[in-house]
């Protein structure tokens, strides 16, 4: 991989670990070094299409809009870097037979 930003977006992915971190705080750290939002979203969706990134759960955060008085959800993806046991978790069993039945 020769994509400079990639690179960089899996290195503070791996940085975290098991622990994960969010896509926003992705996004917003290599944002305030600089780089182009759109790009920067971009390159991570790429990674996680190539399967170097996994996503791992989510974070809900409830927002307040003081002007509605309503409040609203937003979720965001936790990423880790790929494994293979993670990716082979994700398989589903699509014929209608689960593997007790076989």
């Amino acid at each position: 991989m020769s994509d400079p930003l990639q690179l960089t977006v899996l290195a503070l992915v791996e940085a975290q670990g098991e622990d994960g971190v969010t896509m926003g705080k992705i996004v917003d750290r290599l944002v305030s070094d600089g780089a182009n939002e759109r790009e920067v979203e971009l390159a991570i969706w790429r990674l996680i299409q190539r399967r170097r990134l996994t996503p791992n759960g989510f974070i809900c955060r409830k927002v307040r809009k003081p002007s509605q008085g309503a409040e609203t959800r937003t979720y965001e993806f936790v990423l880790i870097p790929w494994s293979p046991a993670l990716d082979a978790q994700l398989e589903l069993d699509l014929s209608g037979t689960s593997a007790a039945n076989r």
